[in-house]
């Protein structure tokens, strides 16, 4: 709600009290005193003076869909009076010969006749924008006052590769040509390395390439850099938390496949890249050893030690299908077995050993290991290779037939890894500097006496074999930072931390995107603080545990960018009446306790209750998350019903009402399980409805989102059957000078 200063809150509540408003219309260069100032009647107020010629006032409405998650606010007008002498000796037209009211701002106040210092912030209720479509006649002048989204809001990200030198912050001259104009993207979340799967192994094999949350776009800004001979990417415009060489990939056939990292240098947020050796990771496969498989270093297969004959044990696997996805040059690349052991038990062993496609390798002393990477190339042809044939038997054996013992051995972890040249591929000849030196000795020999190196600078051409890149590379990491904004607000966030928060998301797109400053803090602290933010009572999660992981690699108008993220998390971000963004987060039944205000039922005309449509009941809700940039898919599903909403009973619609909601900002299974939890606690229920009239303008101060609580209801009128009580959210409302309508949805029992 808005905040009225005490004496205009004071005097709102007299009942002789005389409510107006005070118009401010800025001109030209909107300068502190370029504005016309009108009412209904001539008001001065120090040096300000209000013409007496507003005809008639509209109504300041705004409104918001409660299911969507959207906002909106109407267009208002106010009628001038045109006539002759009735503004400056002149008609108010007569102003537009060096006044230019179109398109600069406008400001309204709301006083009464017991106040004075009219323009103060505390009694400002609206402001925006004046539209071009003035129409006037003789008598009146007609103007449309517009909100600020069209001000504030654009197109994003803002940041777009140039390839032309015209003063752009952007200019990336060697883009490929599909690039040119697009944008460079915006992350944010954490989709780097794998959590709740145990201590990922990041030496010898390395699965730290491989076990990563996702991968996210960075847009190819130079196809091929003439100093370096690299590619170089943009995975965002502004520096990013954490951007590493190892998790750099190409993506083709559902494989993303990082790049070998000695060549790749990340200046954040700029990687460049260029090498033949890429690599590829896949899963080995069984049908007994599950564990091993799982993809998760905490869990493993152990040999079973209990079979005949006692002294040798083993375990199998088999290799499935990979898709070729280029060239295998033996003496460059080669093929392994990555292996992450548990626990070994024996006294001895007379062999220990892997058998691939019938091939007998060696594995090291598994009293000195607990990783190990196994190079398993001599176990398929030059015709294997080359076609990628590794569909195959993979077999570790463990004998101890002299002692008799036994044993046993575990893996927590095992895949195959293939090296390789990617098959689009081009090669480009780059002219690459070295120095020589020659000598101004006498003769065409080496001088070796008093001879004076001249150092000149050489080219010799060298051919670099790089992937074709389309549009996009791909790589994990952690993306933007907060930004000393967040300083003082929370226990727990800082500059150096990562944003995943959805609230915060969104007021960095605010500030960094769009320029802005004008941001209710307090809103959006309420929402999203680590601590205590209502973020936490939708999601009936702790705060720190709603993940958020996304890249806005696409353009997007900056309204509907919020409005999305407002849906994934069930919240109304709107531009408030004084100017500021503002937002507001559902919270669930019971976490409400007080209200922004109390309506006294003795002060407004009831005109309807009512209930939600029907249609917008849903009791089977699927959340499709983890998004895959390189399918351009969600690959996770969400899915939860409630069975008494699909009933028959008094609380049930008698169906099963379905809602699908693709979400590309999560990629974590339990935020998402908690999203759809909280969308099925909203939506399997219609929800009571009042609209009503406050015959006094004391309720202006309110606004969409607000929370409000009755006082002094008629006993006589229930809401279907229970007495009127709990807590209802502002949907519409629409402010005059003399009453405010409203309606309201009951979100408390």
């Amino acid at each position: 709600m808005l905040s009225f200063d005490t004496a205009l809150t004071d005097s709102l509540k007299l009942g002789n009290t005389t409510s107006f408003w005070v118009l401010k219309l800025y001109y030209n260069a909107e300068g502190s005193s370029d504005f016309i100032g009108v009412s209904e009647q001539d008001r001065s107020d120090g040096s300000d003076f209000y013409h007496g010629i507003v005809a008639s006032w509209g109504e300041y409405q705004q409104s918001l869909d409660f299911f969507n998650f959207t906002t909106s606010t109407g267009n208002m007008t106010v009628n001038l009076i045109n006539t002759d002498n009735s503004i400056q000796g002149g008609r108010f037209t007569d102003l537009f010969s060096t006044y230019n009211f179109a398109n600069r701002k406008w400001e309204l106040f709301q006083n009464t006749s017991q106040t004075s210092t009219y323009d103060t912030s505390a009694r400002m209720i609206a402001q925006g924008v004046i539209s071009g479509d003035i129409n006037y006649d003789t008598k009146q002048v007609s103007l449309t006052l517009l909100d600020l989204n069209d001000e504030y809001h654009e197109q994003i990200p803002k940041a777009v590769i140039q390839n032309t030198e015209s003063g752009e912050d952007y200019y990336y001259p060697n883009a490929p040509e599909k690039n040119i104009n697009k944008p460079i993207p915006m992350a944010y979340g954490d989709f780097h390395d794998k959590t709740g799967i145990g201590t990922i192994p990041t030496s010898t094999c390395e699965f730290d390439r491989y076990f990563t949350k996702g991968q996210f776009p960075a847009v190819i800004t130079d196809e091929w850099d003439q100093t370096n001979g690299y590619i170089e990417a943009k995975p965002d415009s502004v520096a990013i938390h954490s951007l590493d060489t190892k998790n750099v990939y190409m993506y083709k056939d559902g494989y993303y496949s990082p790049c070998e990292d000695s060549n790749v240098t990340v200046a954040n947020p700029l990687i460049t890249f260029s090498d033949n050796i890429w690599r590829v990771y896949n899963t080995l496969h069984s049908t007994a050893n599950s564990d091993a498989i799982d993809n998760n270093f905490n869990t493993g297969t152990t040999s079973d030690q209990t079979t005949a004959p006692l002294w040798e044990v083993s375990m199998g696997f088999s290799i499935n299908k990979i898709p070729n996805l280029g060239k295998i040059n033996t003496g460059i690349h080669d093929i392994f077995l990555l292996i992450d052991y548990g626990a070994f038990q024996t006294s001895g062993v007379d062999f220990w050993r892997v058998n691939v496609n019938g091939t007998q390798i060696n594995l090291a002393n598994f009293d000195s290991v607990s990783i190990e990477k196994v190079n398993i190339t001599s176990a398929f042809s030059s015709a294997e290779i080359s076609a990628w044939d590794f569909e195959c038997s993979v077999t570790f054996e463990l004998n101890d037939e002299t002692s008799e013992d036994g044993g046993q051995f575990t893996i927590n972890e095992i895949g195959l890894e293939v090296e390789f040249t990617p098959s689009q591929t081009f090669e480009k000849q780059i002219q690459e500097q070295y120095i020589s030196s020659n000598y101004a000795g006498i003769g065409s020999a080496y001088v070796e006496t008093n001879s004076i190196p001249d150092f000149v600078y050489r080219t010799r051409s060298v051919t670099k074999i790089t992937p074709s890149i389309a549009d996009y590379i791909y790589y994990s990491g952690k993306g933007r930072k907060y930004g000393s904004w967040i300083t003082g607000r929370s226990s727990t966030y800082t500059t150096s931390s990562y944003i995943e928060n959805p609230v915060y998301i969104i007021e960095d797109m605010i500030r960094t995107e769009l320029g802005q400053t004008n941001i209710d803090t307090t809103s959006f602290d309420a929402s999203g603080d680590y601590n205590t933010g209502e973020l936490g009572d939708i999601f009936n999660d702790a705060v720190r545990d709603i993940q958020f992981a996304m890249s806005q690699y696409k353009f997007i108008n900056s309204k509907d960018f919020i409005e999305k993220i407002g849906q994934q998390c069930l919240s109304w971000v709107f531009l408030s009446g004084d100017g500021n963004f503002k937002i507001r987060t559902l919270r669930r039944d019971g976490d409400y306790t007080s209200s922004d205000a109390t309506i006294d039922y003795r002060q407004i005309k009831l005109n309807s209750i009512s209930r939600t449509q029907l249609g917008a009941v849903r009791n089977d809700i699927t959340i499709n998350y983890n998004h895959d940039y390189g399918q351009d898919q969600n690959l996770g599903h969400s899915n939860t019903t409630d069975a008494t909403s699909q009933g028959t009973g008094v609380n049930g619609v008698g169906k099963e009402l379905k809602l699908e909601l693709d979400v590309d900002s999560i990629i974590d299974s339990t935020t998402a399980d908690q999203l759809a939890d909280a969308y099925l606690h909203v939506f399997k229920d219609r929800k009571p409805i009042v609209d009503f009239t406050c015959t006094t303008p004391k309720y202006n101060e309110l606004e969409i989102t607000d929370i409000i609580d009755f006082t002094n209801w008629d006993s006589n009128i229930d809401i279907y059957g229970t007495a009127m009580g709990g807590y209802w959210m502002i949907t519409n409302i629409s402010k005059s000078i003399k009453s405010t309508k409203i309606k309201a949805i009951k979100v408390s029992t």
